[in-house]
Protein backbone atom coordinates (compact mmCIF):
# COMPACT_ATOMS: atom_id res chain seq x y z
CA UNK A 1 0.00 0.00 0.00
CA UNK A 2 1.41 3.88 -0.86
CA UNK A 3 -0.33 7.24 -0.02
CA UNK A 4 -0.17 9.93 -1.97
CA UNK A 5 -0.18 13.20 -0.06
CA UNK A 6 -0.70 16.64 -1.72
CA UNK A 7 -1.63 20.10 -1.51
CA UNK A 8 -3.99 22.19 -3.11
CA UNK A 9 -4.12 25.98 -3.69
CA UNK A 10 -7.64 27.88 -4.98
CA UNK A 11 -6.89 30.28 -7.65
CA UNK A 12 -10.07 30.63 -8.00
CA UNK A 13 -13.10 30.48 -5.55
CA UNK A 14 -14.21 27.21 -5.67
CA UNK A 15 -17.99 25.76 -5.25
CA UNK A 16 -18.38 22.57 -4.04
CA UNK A 17 -21.99 22.55 -3.36
CA UNK A 18 -23.62 20.72 0.01
CA UNK A 19 -26.86 19.60 0.61
CA UNK A 20 -28.00 23.23 2.63
CA UNK A 21 -29.09 26.53 2.17
CA UNK A 22 -32.10 28.31 0.11
CA UNK A 23 -32.82 26.36 -3.08
CA UNK A 24 -32.00 29.80 -4.97
CA UNK A 25 -28.62 29.44 -3.71
CA UNK A 26 -25.58 27.17 -3.39
CA UNK A 27 -23.60 26.97 -0.07
CA UNK A 28 -20.05 25.45 -0.49
CA UNK A 29 -18.50 22.72 1.93
CA UNK A 30 -15.75 24.11 4.09
CA UNK A 31 -13.22 21.44 2.76
CA UNK A 32 -12.76 19.66 -0.84
CA UNK A 33 -14.54 16.38 -1.16
CA UNK A 34 -12.46 13.25 -2.36
CA UNK A 35 -14.96 12.88 -4.99
CA UNK A 36 -13.99 16.29 -6.58
CA UNK A 37 -10.55 15.01 -6.66
CA UNK A 38 -11.84 11.55 -8.18
CA UNK A 39 -13.84 12.42 -10.65
CA UNK A 40 -11.20 15.35 -12.03
CA UNK A 41 -8.80 12.08 -12.17
CA UNK A 42 -11.20 9.98 -13.77
CA UNK A 43 -11.63 12.52 -16.87
CA UNK A 44 -8.39 12.29 -17.50
CA UNK A 45 -7.59 9.01 -17.28
CA UNK A 46 -10.34 8.22 -19.93
CA UNK A 47 -8.83 10.96 -21.90
CA UNK A 48 -5.74 9.57 -22.14
CA UNK A 49 -6.65 6.84 -22.95
CA UNK A 50 -7.81 6.04 -26.74
CA UNK A 51 -10.81 3.76 -27.07
CA UNK A 52 -11.83 4.19 -23.63
CA UNK A 53 -14.87 6.42 -23.11
CA UNK A 54 -16.81 7.88 -20.36
CA UNK A 55 -19.06 5.47 -20.01
CA UNK A 56 -17.00 2.37 -20.42
CA UNK A 57 -14.55 3.82 -17.60
CA UNK A 58 -17.33 2.24 -15.21
CA UNK A 59 -16.46 -1.24 -16.61
CA UNK A 60 -13.16 -1.41 -17.27
CA UNK A 61 -11.45 -3.60 -14.77
CA UNK A 62 -8.49 -1.32 -13.71
CA UNK A 63 -10.52 1.52 -14.03
CA UNK A 64 -13.01 0.18 -11.57
CA UNK A 65 -9.84 -0.57 -8.91
CA UNK A 66 -8.34 3.07 -9.60
CA UNK A 67 -12.14 4.70 -8.84
CA UNK A 68 -14.62 2.88 -7.64
CA UNK A 69 -14.53 -0.49 -5.73
CA UNK A 70 -12.43 1.21 -2.94
CA UNK A 71 -9.23 -0.09 -3.37
CA UNK A 72 -8.34 3.19 -3.84
CA UNK A 73 -9.63 5.76 -1.50
CA UNK A 74 -9.79 9.91 -2.10
CA UNK A 75 -9.74 11.54 1.24
CA UNK A 76 -11.02 14.86 1.80
CA UNK A 77 -8.82 17.97 1.17
CA UNK A 78 -9.20 19.34 4.77
CA UNK A 79 -7.73 22.86 5.42
CA UNK A 80 -4.06 23.21 5.56
CA UNK A 81 -1.89 24.79 8.38
CA UNK A 82 1.55 26.64 8.80
CA UNK A 83 4.02 23.51 8.60
CA UNK A 84 2.72 21.87 5.51
CA UNK A 85 0.18 20.03 8.28
CA UNK A 86 -3.21 18.83 6.90
CA UNK A 87 -5.76 19.85 9.47
CA UNK A 88 -8.71 17.55 10.57
CA UNK A 89 -12.11 17.69 11.68
CA UNK A 90 -12.54 18.63 15.38
CA UNK A 91 -14.00 15.93 17.32
CA UNK A 92 -17.05 16.13 19.21
CA UNK A 93 -16.46 15.38 22.32
CA UNK A 94 -14.27 18.66 22.94
CA UNK A 95 -15.53 21.37 25.18
CA UNK A 96 -14.73 24.27 26.40
CA UNK A 97 -16.39 26.94 28.63
CA UNK A 98 -19.28 29.39 27.29
CA UNK A 99 -18.71 32.76 28.94
CA UNK A 100 -14.78 32.16 29.67
CA UNK A 101 -13.26 30.10 26.63
CA UNK A 102 -9.84 30.28 27.89
CA UNK A 103 -7.03 28.44 26.27
CA UNK A 104 -8.51 25.21 28.42
CA UNK A 105 -10.44 22.57 26.27
CA UNK A 106 -11.98 19.56 28.35
CA UNK A 107 -12.25 15.67 26.64
CA UNK A 108 -16.16 14.82 27.82
CA UNK A 109 -14.89 11.68 26.66
CA UNK A 110 -12.27 10.89 29.22
CA UNK A 111 -13.19 8.73 31.86
CA UNK A 112 -11.77 11.21 34.10
CA UNK A 113 -14.19 13.77 33.09
CA UNK A 114 -16.01 15.66 35.51
CA UNK A 115 -18.69 18.02 33.99
CA UNK A 116 -19.44 19.78 37.65
CA UNK A 117 -15.71 20.61 38.05
CA UNK A 118 -15.26 21.50 34.61
CA UNK A 119 -17.88 23.83 34.11
CA UNK A 120 -17.96 25.23 37.77
CA UNK A 121 -20.11 28.61 37.53
CA UNK A 122 -20.04 28.51 33.94
CA UNK A 123 -21.33 25.99 30.92
CA UNK A 124 -19.95 24.08 28.55
CA UNK A 125 -20.14 23.93 25.26
CA UNK A 126 -18.73 22.04 21.91
CA UNK A 127 -15.74 23.52 19.98
CA UNK A 128 -16.98 25.86 17.49
CA UNK A 129 -13.86 25.69 14.98
CA UNK A 130 -14.92 22.88 12.61
CA UNK A 131 -11.10 22.17 11.97
CA UNK A 132 -8.24 20.97 14.43
CA UNK A 133 -4.74 19.33 14.56
CA UNK A 134 -4.06 17.56 17.83
CA UNK A 135 -1.33 16.01 19.45
CA UNK A 136 -1.61 14.53 22.67
CA UNK A 137 -2.70 17.79 24.67
CA UNK A 138 -1.85 20.05 22.55
CA UNK A 139 -5.08 21.14 20.27
CA UNK A 140 -4.89 23.80 17.30
CA UNK A 141 -7.70 24.52 16.40
CA UNK A 142 -8.43 25.77 12.35
CA UNK A 143 -11.05 28.58 11.65
CA UNK A 144 -11.64 28.34 7.59
CA UNK A 145 -11.68 31.51 6.10
CA UNK A 146 -14.77 33.31 5.36
CA UNK A 147 -16.13 32.02 2.33
CA UNK A 148 -16.40 34.32 -1.07
CA UNK A 149 -20.67 35.13 -1.00
CA UNK A 150 -21.12 36.54 -4.65
CA UNK A 151 -24.99 37.33 -6.27
CA UNK A 152 -25.61 36.48 -9.64
CA UNK A 153 -28.15 36.97 -11.97
CA UNK A 154 -29.66 33.93 -14.38
CA UNK A 155 -29.83 34.87 -18.00
CA UNK A 156 -32.27 34.01 -20.72
CA UNK A 157 -29.88 32.34 -23.30
CA UNK A 158 -32.20 34.01 -26.57
CA UNK A 159 -31.42 37.62 -25.22
CA UNK A 160 -28.25 36.92 -23.59
CA UNK A 161 -29.50 38.96 -20.54
CA UNK A 162 -31.91 38.94 -17.23
CA UNK A 163 -35.91 39.60 -18.77
CA UNK A 164 -38.90 40.20 -16.68
CA UNK A 165 -40.65 37.19 -16.91
CA UNK A 166 -36.95 34.93 -16.71
CA UNK A 167 -34.03 35.11 -14.85
CA UNK A 168 -33.57 34.72 -11.14
CA UNK A 169 -31.32 35.73 -8.99
CA UNK A 170 -29.26 33.45 -6.53
CA UNK A 171 -26.14 33.72 -5.06
CA UNK A 172 -23.16 31.49 -4.22
CA UNK A 173 -20.99 30.86 -1.10
CA UNK A 174 -17.57 29.79 -2.26
CA UNK A 175 -14.68 28.76 -0.82
CA UNK A 176 -12.29 32.24 -0.93
CA UNK A 177 -9.24 31.94 -3.48
CA UNK A 178 -5.53 31.67 -1.80
CA UNK A 179 -6.64 29.06 0.39
CA UNK A 180 -4.53 25.95 0.68
CA UNK A 181 -5.85 22.28 1.38
CA UNK A 182 -3.95 18.90 2.09
CA UNK A 183 -5.41 15.72 0.91
CA UNK A 184 -4.33 12.25 0.86
CA UNK A 185 -4.76 9.25 -1.34
CA UNK A 186 -4.62 5.91 -0.25
CA UNK A 187 -3.98 3.13 -2.78
CA UNK A 188 -3.82 -0.72 -2.15
CA UNK A 189 -1.41 -1.62 -5.28
CA UNK A 190 1.88 0.42 -5.81
CA UNK A 191 1.39 0.37 -9.91
CA UNK A 192 -1.68 2.24 -8.75
CA UNK A 193 -0.39 5.06 -6.74
CA UNK A 194 2.20 5.69 -9.67
CA UNK A 195 -0.75 5.98 -12.47
CA UNK A 196 -2.35 8.30 -10.08
CA UNK A 197 0.69 10.49 -9.18
CA UNK A 198 1.01 11.24 -12.88
CA UNK A 199 -2.30 12.27 -12.91
CA UNK A 200 -2.88 14.22 -10.20
CA UNK A 201 -0.13 16.79 -10.45
CA UNK A 202 -0.77 20.69 -12.20
CA UNK A 203 -3.85 22.93 -12.86
CA UNK A 204 -6.63 21.40 -12.32
CA UNK A 205 -10.76 22.43 -12.37
CA UNK A 206 -13.06 21.29 -9.64
CA UNK A 207 -16.61 22.09 -8.32
CA UNK A 208 -19.76 24.28 -10.14
CA UNK A 209 -20.01 27.60 -12.54
CA UNK A 210 -16.03 26.83 -13.83
CA UNK A 211 -16.83 29.24 -16.77
CA UNK A 212 -18.24 31.89 -14.20
CA UNK A 213 -14.60 32.16 -12.78
CA UNK A 214 -15.11 29.66 -9.96
CA UNK A 215 -12.95 26.33 -9.64
CA UNK A 216 -8.94 26.56 -10.76
CA UNK A 217 -6.94 24.94 -8.36
CA UNK A 218 -2.97 24.01 -8.85
CA UNK A 219 -2.34 20.60 -7.38
CA UNK A 220 1.67 20.15 -5.98
CA UNK A 221 2.89 16.67 -4.75
CA UNK A 222 4.24 16.11 -1.34
CA UNK A 223 5.23 13.29 -1.51
CA UNK A 224 4.60 9.56 -2.49
CA UNK A 225 5.43 6.90 0.09
CA UNK A 226 4.80 3.61 1.15
CA UNK A 227 1.51 3.18 3.78
CA UNK A 228 2.70 0.33 6.03
CA UNK A 229 3.11 2.42 9.45
CA UNK A 230 0.72 5.99 8.18
CA UNK A 231 -2.21 6.48 10.34
CA UNK A 232 -4.18 9.81 9.31
CA UNK A 233 -3.86 11.51 12.84
CA UNK A 234 -0.41 10.59 13.05
CA UNK A 235 1.61 8.89 15.63
CA UNK A 236 1.48 5.10 16.62
CA UNK A 237 -1.44 2.87 16.51
CA UNK A 238 -3.01 1.44 19.78
CA UNK A 239 -4.04 -2.06 20.49
CA UNK A 240 -7.42 -2.96 21.62
CA UNK A 241 -7.21 -4.25 25.09
CA UNK A 242 -9.74 -6.22 26.71
CA UNK A 243 -12.53 -4.54 29.32
CA UNK A 244 -10.35 -1.08 28.80
CA UNK A 245 -12.64 1.74 27.21
CA UNK A 246 -11.48 3.52 24.16
CA UNK A 247 -12.80 5.80 21.58
CA UNK A 248 -13.31 6.07 18.00
CA UNK A 249 -13.38 8.90 16.04
CA UNK A 250 -14.82 9.88 12.44
CA UNK A 251 -12.75 11.94 10.55
CA UNK A 252 -15.10 12.46 8.10
CA UNK A 253 -18.67 11.65 7.30
CA UNK A 254 -20.23 7.66 7.01
CA UNK A 255 -22.66 6.19 5.82
CA UNK A 256 -23.22 2.88 7.53
CA UNK A 257 -26.05 0.68 7.19
CA UNK A 258 -27.41 -1.95 9.43
CA UNK A 259 -27.90 -5.49 9.75
CA UNK A 260 -31.03 -5.74 7.83
CA UNK A 261 -29.48 -3.04 4.73
CA UNK A 262 -31.08 -0.09 6.00
CA UNK A 263 -28.95 3.11 6.83
CA UNK A 264 -27.78 3.27 10.24
CA UNK A 265 -27.97 6.95 12.25
CA UNK A 266 -25.89 5.18 14.92
CA UNK A 267 -22.95 3.01 14.76
CA UNK A 268 -24.50 0.62 17.52
CA UNK A 269 -22.98 -2.98 18.69
CA UNK A 270 -23.79 -5.16 15.90
CA UNK A 271 -22.07 -2.54 13.52
CA UNK A 272 -19.09 -1.89 15.18
CA UNK A 273 -18.41 -6.04 15.78
CA UNK A 274 -19.17 -6.51 12.09
CA UNK A 275 -16.26 -4.09 11.63
CA UNK A 276 -14.08 -5.18 14.06
CA UNK A 277 -14.88 -8.83 13.48
CA UNK A 278 -14.47 -8.97 18.07
CA UNK A 279 -16.78 -8.68 20.20
CA UNK A 280 -18.00 -5.19 22.01
CA UNK A 281 -18.97 -5.77 25.58
CA UNK A 282 -20.86 -1.97 25.88
CA UNK A 283 -21.17 1.17 24.43
CA UNK A 284 -20.97 4.10 26.65
CA UNK A 285 -23.89 6.79 25.67
CA UNK A 286 -22.55 9.48 27.98
CA UNK A 287 -18.90 9.39 27.00
CA UNK A 288 -20.23 9.22 23.29
CA UNK A 289 -21.30 12.25 21.13
CA UNK A 290 -22.51 12.19 17.56
CA UNK A 291 -24.84 13.87 15.06
CA UNK A 292 -25.98 13.33 11.70
CA UNK A 293 -25.83 14.95 8.22
CA UNK A 294 -27.54 14.95 4.90
CA UNK A 295 -25.42 13.45 2.17
CA UNK A 296 -26.14 13.38 -1.54
CA UNK A 297 -24.13 13.71 -4.75
CA UNK A 298 -24.38 13.91 -8.05
CA UNK A 299 -23.17 11.20 -10.98
CA UNK A 300 -21.96 13.43 -13.67
CA UNK A 301 -21.72 10.41 -16.33
CA UNK A 302 -25.80 9.70 -16.21
CA UNK A 303 -26.36 13.20 -14.91
CA UNK A 304 -28.31 12.08 -12.08
CA UNK A 305 -28.66 13.25 -8.54
CA UNK A 306 -27.80 10.54 -5.96
CA UNK A 307 -29.57 9.37 -2.80
CA UNK A 308 -29.87 11.29 -0.04
CA UNK A 309 -29.13 9.91 2.35
CA UNK A 310 -28.41 10.40 6.49
CA UNK A 311 -24.81 9.30 7.73
CA UNK A 312 -22.44 10.16 10.88
CA UNK A 313 -21.11 13.66 10.97
CA UNK A 314 -17.59 13.89 10.57
CA UNK A 315 -16.00 14.38 13.87
CA UNK A 316 -18.56 12.40 16.29
CA UNK A 317 -16.74 10.28 19.08
CA UNK A 318 -18.17 7.10 20.42
CA UNK A 319 -16.77 5.53 23.71
CA UNK A 320 -16.39 1.48 23.72
CA UNK A 321 -15.30 -1.12 25.84
CA UNK A 322 -13.84 -4.39 23.58
CA UNK A 323 -14.39 -7.71 25.42
CA UNK A 324 -11.16 -8.55 23.43
CA UNK A 325 -8.52 -7.65 22.55
CA UNK A 326 -6.82 -6.99 18.88
CA UNK A 327 -3.42 -6.26 18.14
CA UNK A 328 -2.31 -2.73 16.67
CA UNK A 329 -1.66 -3.97 13.00
CA UNK A 330 -5.85 -5.36 13.11
CA UNK A 331 -6.36 -1.58 14.36
CA UNK A 332 -4.06 -0.16 11.95
CA UNK A 333 -5.32 -1.93 8.70
CA UNK A 334 -9.36 -0.89 9.97
CA UNK A 335 -7.99 2.67 9.90
CA UNK A 336 -6.45 2.78 6.74
CA UNK A 337 -9.67 1.23 4.56
CA UNK A 338 -12.31 3.10 6.50
CA UNK A 339 -16.11 2.08 7.51
CA UNK A 340 -19.40 2.56 5.55
CA UNK A 341 -20.00 3.27 2.18
CA UNK A 342 -18.58 4.99 -0.57
CA UNK A 343 -15.19 5.48 0.89
CA UNK A 344 -13.25 5.58 -2.37
CA UNK A 345 -14.76 9.11 -2.24
CA UNK A 346 -13.24 9.42 1.66
CA UNK A 347 -16.17 9.00 3.50
CA UNK A 348 -16.21 6.33 6.00
CA UNK A 349 -12.46 7.49 7.68
CA UNK A 350 -12.08 6.77 11.46
CA UNK A 351 -9.57 6.62 14.26
CA UNK A 352 -8.92 4.47 17.48
CA UNK A 353 -7.58 6.46 20.44
CA UNK A 354 -6.97 9.67 19.28
CA UNK A 355 -8.40 11.55 22.02
CA UNK A 356 -6.07 10.17 25.06
CA UNK A 357 -6.10 13.44 27.08
CA UNK A 358 -8.75 14.49 29.80
CA UNK A 359 -7.82 18.13 29.24
CA UNK A 360 -6.32 20.49 26.34
CA UNK A 361 -4.51 23.58 25.82
CA UNK A 362 -5.48 25.24 22.51
CA UNK A 363 -4.16 27.56 20.18
CA UNK A 364 -4.91 29.26 17.10
CA UNK A 365 -3.68 27.64 14.09
CA UNK A 366 -2.30 29.66 11.07
CA UNK A 367 -3.09 28.54 7.86
CA UNK A 368 -0.01 27.53 5.65
CA UNK A 369 1.25 30.37 3.20
CA UNK A 370 4.69 28.99 1.63
CA UNK A 371 3.92 30.81 -1.81
CA UNK A 372 2.61 34.34 -2.54
CA UNK A 373 1.47 34.95 -5.53
CA UNK A 374 1.76 38.58 -5.98
CA UNK A 375 4.16 41.22 -6.25
CA UNK A 376 5.64 43.52 -3.87
CA UNK A 377 3.30 46.83 -3.37
CA UNK A 378 4.93 50.03 -3.33
CA UNK A 379 3.95 52.13 0.19
CA UNK A 380 1.24 53.81 -1.63
CA UNK A 381 -0.42 51.07 -3.06
CA UNK A 382 0.07 49.05 0.11
CA UNK A 383 -1.83 52.30 1.63
CA UNK A 384 -4.62 51.99 -0.50
CA UNK A 385 -5.14 48.13 -0.04
CA UNK A 386 -5.16 48.86 3.60
CA UNK A 387 -7.73 51.60 2.93
CA UNK A 388 -10.08 48.80 0.98
CA UNK A 389 -10.05 46.45 3.23
CA UNK A 390 -11.32 48.67 6.07
CA UNK A 391 -14.04 49.28 3.97
CA UNK A 392 -14.95 46.00 3.33
CA UNK A 393 -14.37 45.28 7.03
CA UNK A 394 -16.80 48.19 7.92
CA UNK A 395 -19.39 46.26 5.79
CA UNK A 396 -18.52 43.33 7.70
CA UNK A 397 -19.12 45.12 10.99
CA UNK A 398 -22.42 46.54 9.47
CA UNK A 399 -23.75 42.80 9.10
CA UNK A 400 -22.40 41.05 12.07
CA UNK A 401 -23.96 43.90 14.15
CA UNK A 402 -27.41 43.34 12.68
CA UNK A 403 -27.27 39.82 12.90
CA UNK A 404 -26.39 40.15 16.76
CA UNK A 405 -29.49 42.15 17.24
CA UNK A 406 -31.67 39.78 15.51
CA UNK A 407 -30.28 36.85 16.96
CA UNK A 408 -29.28 37.79 20.37
CA UNK A 409 -31.45 41.27 21.05
CA UNK A 410 -34.71 40.85 19.40
CA UNK A 411 -36.04 37.54 21.07
CA UNK A 412 -35.41 39.33 24.22
CA UNK A 413 -36.24 42.37 23.86
CA UNK A 414 -39.44 42.47 26.46
CA UNK A 415 -37.04 42.00 29.28
CA UNK A 416 -34.74 44.35 28.74
CA UNK A 417 -34.74 47.95 31.24
CA UNK A 418 -37.05 50.34 30.41
CA UNK A 419 -36.83 52.30 27.30
CA UNK A 420 -36.32 55.73 29.70
CA UNK A 421 -32.68 53.47 31.64
CA UNK A 422 -32.00 52.34 27.76
CA UNK A 423 -32.29 56.16 26.73
CA UNK A 424 -29.85 57.09 29.40
CA UNK A 425 -26.84 54.70 28.15
CA UNK A 426 -27.83 55.63 25.06
CA UNK A 427 -27.22 59.55 26.05
CA UNK A 428 -23.84 58.39 27.82
CA UNK A 429 -22.66 56.74 24.13
CA UNK A 430 -23.54 59.19 22.03
CA UNK A 431 -21.80 62.18 24.48
CA UNK A 432 -18.39 59.62 24.23
CA UNK A 433 -18.55 59.56 20.31
CA UNK A 434 -19.39 63.53 19.93
CA UNK A 435 -16.61 64.44 23.09
CA UNK A 436 -14.17 61.44 22.44
CA UNK A 437 -13.95 60.96 26.28
CA UNK A 438 -12.63 57.49 27.19
CA UNK A 439 -14.64 54.13 27.43
CA UNK A 440 -13.78 54.42 31.19
CA UNK A 441 -16.00 57.73 31.73
CA UNK A 442 -18.79 55.74 30.67
CA UNK A 443 -18.40 53.00 32.47
CA UNK A 444 -18.29 55.04 35.62
CA UNK A 445 -21.22 56.67 34.72
CA UNK A 446 -23.19 53.53 34.98
CA UNK A 447 -21.69 52.93 38.19
CA UNK A 448 -23.89 56.00 39.49
CA UNK A 449 -27.15 54.52 38.18
CA UNK A 450 -29.89 54.01 42.00
CA UNK A 451 -30.23 50.62 42.62
CA UNK A 452 -33.24 50.18 41.25
CA UNK A 453 -32.14 51.14 37.57
CA UNK A 454 -29.04 48.78 37.88
CA UNK A 455 -31.16 45.95 38.92
CA UNK A 456 -33.41 45.92 35.39
CA UNK A 457 -30.15 45.84 33.47
CA UNK A 458 -28.89 43.00 35.82
CA UNK A 459 -32.16 40.88 34.96
CA UNK A 460 -31.41 41.57 31.26
CA UNK A 461 -30.10 38.65 29.32
CA UNK A 462 -27.74 39.45 26.48
CA UNK A 463 -26.14 35.66 24.79
CA UNK A 464 -26.54 34.37 28.49
CA UNK A 465 -24.79 36.86 30.03
CA UNK A 466 -26.27 39.61 32.27
CA UNK A 467 -26.76 42.66 30.29
CA UNK A 468 -25.02 45.27 33.11
CA UNK A 469 -22.07 42.37 33.26
CA UNK A 470 -22.17 42.40 29.26
CA UNK A 471 -21.63 46.53 29.24
CA UNK A 472 -18.99 46.45 31.69
CA UNK A 473 -17.30 44.05 30.04
CA UNK A 474 -17.03 45.75 26.92
CA UNK A 475 -16.34 49.42 28.70
CA UNK A 476 -13.50 48.37 30.95
CA UNK A 477 -10.21 49.13 30.35
CA UNK A 478 -9.06 46.33 29.30
CA UNK A 479 -12.30 44.79 28.07
CA UNK A 480 -12.96 41.77 29.88
CA UNK A 481 -15.41 41.17 26.62
CA UNK A 482 -14.08 41.50 23.10
CA UNK A 483 -16.06 43.17 20.90
CA UNK A 484 -14.28 41.30 17.77
CA UNK A 485 -15.47 37.97 19.61
CA UNK A 486 -18.80 39.28 20.08
CA UNK A 487 -19.04 39.76 16.31
CA UNK A 488 -17.35 36.97 15.52
CA UNK A 489 -14.84 38.81 13.40
CA UNK A 490 -11.09 37.99 14.92
CA UNK A 491 -8.41 39.63 12.83
CA UNK A 492 -7.79 36.50 11.01
CA UNK A 493 -11.46 36.76 9.36
CA UNK A 494 -10.90 40.15 8.46
CA UNK A 495 -11.35 40.64 4.71
CA UNK A 496 -8.25 41.82 2.55
CA UNK A 497 -7.05 43.18 -0.02
CA UNK A 498 -3.49 42.01 -1.87
CA UNK A 499 -2.65 40.38 1.29
CA UNK A 500 -3.00 43.56 3.23
CA UNK A 501 -5.61 43.97 6.39
CA UNK A 502 -7.33 47.05 8.01
CA UNK A 503 -4.60 47.87 10.63
CA UNK A 504 -5.83 46.87 14.12
CA UNK A 505 -6.07 50.52 15.50
CA UNK A 506 -7.62 50.89 19.61
CA UNK A 507 -9.66 53.74 17.78
CA UNK A 508 -11.02 51.43 15.59
CA UNK A 509 -11.88 48.87 18.12
CA UNK A 510 -13.20 51.48 19.97
CA UNK A 511 -15.78 53.24 17.69
CA UNK A 512 -17.13 49.11 16.85
CA UNK A 513 -17.77 48.63 20.84
CA UNK A 514 -19.76 52.17 20.78
CA UNK A 515 -21.75 51.11 17.46
CA UNK A 516 -22.37 47.56 18.59
CA UNK A 517 -23.51 48.70 22.26
CA UNK A 518 -26.04 51.80 20.66
CA UNK A 519 -27.62 49.18 18.03
CA UNK A 520 -28.09 47.31 21.10
CA UNK A 521 -29.96 49.40 23.42
CA UNK A 522 -31.63 50.84 20.11
CA UNK A 523 -32.85 47.33 18.82
CA UNK A 524 -34.26 46.63 22.00
CA UNK A 525 -36.17 50.01 22.56
CA UNK A 526 -37.52 49.79 18.76
CA UNK A 527 -38.54 45.89 19.21
CA UNK A 528 -40.12 46.80 22.17
CA UNK A 529 -42.00 49.40 20.64
CA UNK A 530 -43.43 47.43 17.94
CA UNK A 531 -44.75 44.77 20.05
CA UNK A 532 -46.42 46.78 22.19
CA UNK A 533 -48.13 48.89 18.93
CA UNK A 534 -48.80 45.27 17.37
CA UNK A 535 -51.00 44.70 20.64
Amino acid sequence: MKIIRYRMCLEQPLLATQLMGDPNSSVSFAFIPGSLVRGMLVHRYYQGRQGLTESAVAHDPLSRRLFFNGETRYLHAYPLLDGDQRSLPTPRALQRRKQDPGATVYNAAHEEFDRNEAEGADTLKPVSEPFCLLDEADLTLVEPQPGRLTVHVARVPKKGRAVEDGGAVFQYDALAAGQWFGGVVLADHDEDATTIRDLLVGPAWLGRSRSAGYGRVQIELVQAEPADNWREVGGDCPALSANEPITLTLLSDTILRDGRGNYALTLDVPILQAYLGSAIKALDPARSFSATVLTGGFNSTGQTPLAQVYALAAGSTITFTPAAALDDAAIRTLEQRGIGERRAEGFGRIAFGWLSADELTAAEGSPYSVRQRMVTLTPTSQVMAQQMARRLLDLRVEGEIARFVRDYVAPVARDMPANSQLGRVRVLLRRAVREDVPLATVRAALDGFQAAGRQQFERARINGTPLWDWLEGLLADPPTHDVWEELGLSRHKWPQVAKEQAAPAPAFTRAVTLKLIEATLTGASRERKRTEDAR
